[in-house]
């Protein structure tokens, strides 16, 4: 939900097929470890907001639950602009 309420798609994008998937690794304490994009769109548009989402989030604002046994986990994740918009 952090990161779909972070993205603003961009005005010039008109492929609202466009999907992009990215994969993104967090600490225990909510710090992001790594993102990236795993899966490119065709449009570049797209690809570059994506981007621009996962270059300003560093930490989610939450811990993982207590009782959590992991240092880390990794989270794949799908963006796509017909449903973005649709959410609004």
């Amino acid at each position: 939900k952090i990161y779909n309420d972070a993205w603003r798609a961009p005005d010039d994008m008109n492929d609202d097929q466009a999907t992009i998937v990215v994969t993104v690794t967090i600490a225990r304490n909510g710090k992001i470890l790594s993102s990236r994009i795993v899966q490119p769109s065709g449009s570049a548009a797209a690809n570059r907001s994506i981007q621009s989402t996962l270059d300003r989030i560093s930490n989610i604002g939450v811990s993982f639950p207590a009782g959590a046994k992991e240092s880390e986990r990794t989270f794949r994740m799908t963006f796509n602009l017909k449903a973005k918009t649709s959410l609004g």
